[in-house]
């Protein structure tokens, strides 16, 4: 028996790491930067790094007040061990905080309820889509929504420790990784985990007992060290215009607007698969007892009585507690913000497993829940093997331009999304529980191993992503200042160039007219579908390249009408 304890105490974590070398690491570099957000915060990164400015926040020349240095400082140190920035380098950091994070659910959920729970709880996380998708790209979203989770995850250890030794060293850990959060997240790193921990410490009726400053006051210290020397020399650089736009960015009022909420509800349902429908069947038959329950748990408004009512919850009871109230706080600020900030919607996904993941263990340990993993499994594989139909018959269903370049998918395509969502269903069917459970993890295995690379590389084609990288190199090689006539800043060009981009915008032809005259060396990139617009209103230039979506021009130094051959001069393209 021992032997078999200490057997599965080393398979489990074994499984979590090797899941999260195949859907995070692999590939990683097999695509290059995503415009805009990839982009966008590799360029200050790099801009970080070659002005070795380590606490001013650039991009393109100009500061930013809105975000926060530790993407940027974690990015860059990974950068230097690898001797220079590039797409493993640089997204290294970010797979690894996601492992990290998965880790830490697993541990903790198994202290405070037990190894199935929590590798099912794991699993379920690891493997969401919205997971999968932002751990495999150099973004702040995924380290600032797993460093909230860490700082919710102790205070759950707290919540649940009697050892009151222990208590000063957990909030040690809580209020670290709450200034994390803080460099990471700005102010909402640290709104969000104090309106969660408050709750949940209020819900419990422990809160007199663990916010003591018996126990706090070391980790407070530990908060204001980790928290305070960069704001401050932020603040001594740059005055009240840092305060003023880093406290304006984060504003609390500022609530966006219904279509953006519903938005972000929307992006939560989509990032939660394949699991999604389990936790809205779940939500959905438990939210009338949810909110009867809360109603009629806090009539008795004494922290005594909520004591004594916590005290008579089974230890499960109390986990879905905690993290249905840390899943609606997380849900009030996401609504607020809109999608403005994806870690939001990522943080989402961490109490919505948690609540998933119980069930999960009903349904394949207690044998309950039958038709609710029924229906949610049915949907969506249903779903799945119409859209690997369509892909099939990809060339005479869906628009020429968007399946082209995607052929070689064809029969991963078949294998995923029709061959395992097929075994799903008749495994629902016929009750095979685990093979239930398999088929999902499978499905997002193989999603992220085949797939992700190839749709990260594709939307780079089709977007034009691939012409703006181009372009950027062709501009450093010939050491001519680079501008855009876009209709919005693409921060490819500012990463893959290595000087300041000039930005104007499309619509102003009069302007570009001037430019081209008073710049005539310069590269400037406008899109393909206004050469037309820029031609009829007789703007004379070169065309140097064109691509799937952008071109590059440069002045016509020449009047073609007046040349004596009266032949056209060589366009020049690269």
């Amino acid at each position: 028996m021992k032997f078999k304890y200490n057997y599965i105490n080393f398979i489990l974590p074994a499984i979590i790491l090797v899941l999260s070398i195949l859907i995070y690491f692999i590939n990683m570099g097999s695509y290059p930067f995503i415009d805009t957000d990839e982009t966008k915060f590799v360029a200050i990164a790099k801009e970080m790094l070659n002005y070795n400015s380590w606490v001013n926040i650039k991009l393109n020349g100009e500061n930013i007040f809105d975000y926060s240095p530790l993407f940027f400082w974690i990015t860059n140190f990974s950068c230097l061990i690898f001797g220079k920035i590039n797409a493993v380098s640089a997204r290294l950091p970010i797979a690894a905080a996601t492992t990290i994070g998965i880790f830490t659910l697993f541990y903790v959920i198994k202290s405070i309820l037990q190894k199935t729970y929590a590798i099912i709880i794991s699993l379920i996380l690891a493997l969401s889509l919205g997971v999968i998708v932002f751990s495999r790209l150099a973004t702040n979203d995924i380290l600032s929504a797993f460093l909230m989770m860490q700082t919710i995850l102790f205070s759950y250890l707290l919540l649940f420790n009697k050892n009151d030794k222990y208590k000063s060293l957990l909030w040690c850990y809580i209020l670290f990784f709450c200034g994390l959060s803080v460099l990471s997240a700005g102010i909402l790193g640290f709104l969000i985990p104090l309106f969660s921990i408050s709750a949940i410490f209020i819900f419990s009726g422990k809160s007199r007992k663990l916010l003591n400053i018996h126990y706090i006051y070391i980790g407070i210290i530990i908060f204001l060290i980790t928290v305070l020397p960069w704001h401050i020399l932020m603040i001594n650089r740059h005055g009240l215009s840092f305060i003023k736009e880093y406290i304006d960015g984060y504003n609390i009022i500022k609530y966006t607007g219904i279509k953006e909420s519903l938005s972000v509800i929307g992006l939560f349902l989509l990032g939660f698969l394949p699991w999604t429908f389990s936790f809205i069947w779940i939500l959905g038959t438990k939210f009338k007892a949810i909110i009867n329950s809360f109603i009629s748990y806090f009539k008795e408004n004494s922290e005594d009585k909520l004591k004594e009512k916590w005290n008579k919850l089974k230890q499960v009871d109390k986990f879905l507690s905690i993290n249905t109230i840390v899943f609606f706080c997380a849900l009030i600020f996401s609504v607020l913000y809109g999608d403005k900030y994806t870690f939001l919607i990522i943080f989402l996904m961490f109490p919505a497993a948690c609540i998933s993941g119980y069930y999960w263990y009903e349904y394949l340990i207690k044998k309950k829940h039958d038709k609710s993993i029924f229906f949610a499994t049915l949907i969506p594989d249903i779903t799945l093997i119409i859209c690997s139909l369509a892909g099939l018959l990809g060339h005479n269903i869906l628009n020429k331009w968007l399946f082209n370049g995607l052929n070689h998918l064809v029969i991963p395509l078949i294998i995923i999304f029709f061959i395992i969502p097929l075994i799903g269903i008749f495994a629902v069917i016929l009750k095979g529980r685990i093979i239930v459970f398999l088929s999902n993890i499978i499905l997002m295995i193989s999603l992220s191993f085949v797939i992700t690379p190839s749709i990260y590389n594709f939307i780079c084609k089709n977007g034009g992503e691939n012409d703006l990288i181009s372009y950027a190199q062709i501009a450093n090689k010939e050491k001519v200042t680079l501008t855009a006539f876009i209709p919005s800043k693409k921060y490819s060009l500012i990463y893959y160039y290595d000087n300041h981009v000039n930005f104007y915008n499309k619509n102003n032809l009069e302007g570009l007219k001037e430019y081209l005259k008073n710049n005539p060396k310069d590269f400037v990139i406008v899109e393909i579908k206004d050469l037309w617009a820029i031609e009829e209103y007789g703007i004379k230039y070169m065309l140097l390249d064109a691509g799937k979506r952008y071109c590059m021009i440069q002045h016509m130094l020449y009047d073609i009408e007046k040349l004596e051959d009266k032949t056209e001069p060589e366009i020049i393209v690269y």
